[in-house]
């Protein structure tokens, strides 16, 4: 397994030639339907955790988020499931096919779940952060960030076969739904990153360059295209 550093995506950094996508991903950028949802009232909190995050003050973001998470709890209806979704075309599609008699939540309880995954992940606790994301994916069914976030942790489980089936989870997400976008590129990266780890070269610089009609110029798939090369090299 290739060395990695965990970052969020939304934080300046320099990367490796040969470090994975890093796809924790702590606060949204899309909230398209927010009044929608029940909980909206502790969305703030939600979006305050960025900070502590931000800061490295991991403690005291795990603390919150675990606070935050409790205010979210006490107003669920227990004869309900709970979902959470980021437009009203996921939610809208997803009652069509349900059959369960569930409750919208505000996407905030998704963060405050994800951020103690990232914390775990800086701990090193691999297998707490999967267990959290796990616990995310069940919420937010149809969230390819969170099947990417599962990838990325697969990976640094040495499970690139597992992962390489989350990040394509991901990918079709990101076809599917505007709201999901976003995470196009970067499931297209973290495929192409289990690809290598699985030999199959061709299929990860596929992968790659996939993503480079989506973000040119990106250096994580330029330089992954590289090392490619140089096994290739090595190879022959």
């Amino acid at each position: 397994m290739r060395r990695f550093t965990a970052i969020i995506l939304t934080a300046a950094f320099a990367v490796s030639a040969y470090a994975e996508e890093p796809t924790i991903t702590v606060i949204s950028d899309v909230r398209l339907a927010i009044a929608h949802a029940k909980g909206v009232e502790f969305s703030a909190d939600s979006e305050a955790l960025q900070k502590f995050v931000d800061t490295r003050q991991f403690g005291e973001a795990d603390k919150r988020a675990k606070s935050n998470c409790a205010s979210y709890e006490s107003i669920f209806d227990r004869n309900k499931k709970q979902y959470t979704f980021q437009s009203d075309e996921e939610f809208e599609e997803f009652s069509k096919s349900s059959k369960l008699d569930f409750e919208w939540i505000d996407w905030g309880y998704k963060t405050c779940l994800q951020t103690q995954a990232f914390v775990a992940i800086e701990r090193r606790d691999l297998q707490q952060a999967l267990s959290m994301l796990r616990k995310v994916e069940s919420l937010a069914p149809v969230s390819a960030g969170t099947s990417s976030e599962i990838g990325y942790v697969l990976n640094q489980l040495a499970k690139p076969a597992e992962a390489l089936q989350a990040y394509r989870h991901s990918h079709e997400l990101s076809k599917r739904y505007l709201s999901q976008r976003p995470y196009l590129a970067i499931a297209l990266r973290g495929m192409g990153f289990s690809l290598i780890e699985l030999k199959r070269l061709d299929e990860a610089e596929k992968a790659f360059q996939e993503s480079l009609q989506i973000e040119p110029g990106n250096k994580l798939a330029n330089n992954e295209l590289v090392y490619i090369q140089g096994l290739r090299t090595q190879q022959k």
